[in-house]
C-alpha cells in the first residue's frame, strides 16, 4: 500500500512525473511485500505536487541565499504503522530519496541537502480501504507478495505489544 507524496520547485513533465511515479511505486512495493503486485498497484498512490521557489522558504528566507543552486524535493511515504521495521524503513527512505534526486536530475555536484524523505506510519484503525478498516495483516493477504514469517512475526508482535500496554494501562482501544 505504498503512498508517497512528492513536492518540487521545478514543474516535472508528464513523462518523468510517469516515471518516478512508476519507480517510486516498484521501490516501495518490493520493500514492503518483495514485489508488485496487481493489487497493491490498485492502492498504490504517488501525488506530485509544484510549489513555486517563492513558497519554499529556506533559512527563513525566501531568496537563493541558502538554496545555493541546489535542486530541492520532498518526498513523504505514507504507511501503515508496522508495515516495515526499522531497516526497512532506512532503506525505503535512502531508496525513494535516490530515486527523487534522479528523476529531478541533481547532479554529483549538487551535495543533496535540498533533499528530504519523510517516513511517515498511520496507527492501525486509523485508515480504512474501500470504506473497511483492515487489519494490516488482513492487508498483506490482499496485496499478495512475500513477507516472511518472520516479518509477519514481528508485526503481530508490535500489535499486541500495544494491546499488552492498552490492557494494562487502561487505555480503551
Amino acid at each position: 500500500m505504498p503512498f508517497v507524496e512528492v513536492f518540487t520547485r521545478e514543474e516535472l513533465s508528464d513523462a518523468v512525473r510517469a516515471e518516478l511515479a512508476e519507480t517510486l511505486l516498484v521501490t516501495m512495493m518490493n520493500i514492503e511485500i518483495g514485489h508488485p503486485t496487481d493489487h497493491a498497484r490498485e492502492i498504490g498512490w504517488v501525488w506530485f505536487h509544484t510549489l513555486p521557489g517563492t513558497s519554499w522558504a529556506v533559512g527563513g528566507r525566501f531568496d537563493d541565499t541558502y538554496v545555493k543552486g541546489r535542486k530541492m524535493g520532498l518526498a513523504r511515504i505514507i504507511a501503515p504503522e508496522g508495515i516495515l521495521d526499522s531497516e526497512l524503513k532506512s532503506k525505503a527512505l535512502a531508496e525513494v530519496t535516490r530515486n527523487l534526486r534522479d528523476a529531478i536530475g541533481a547532479g554529483d555536484d549538487d551535495d543533496g541537502l535540498g533533499f528530504f524523505t519523510i517516513y511517515e506510519e498511520v496507527p492501525a484503525g486509523h485508515w480504512a480501504n474501500g470504506g473497511n478498516v483492515l487489519p494490516l495483516s488482513e492487508l498483506l493477504t490482499k496485496m499478495g507478495g512475500d513477507v516472511s514469517g518472520e516479518r509477519k512475526r514481528e508485526m503481530k508482535a508490535l500489535f499486541d505489544g500495544q494491546t499488552a500496554l492498552k490492557d494494562h494501562f487502561g487505555i480503551p482501544a
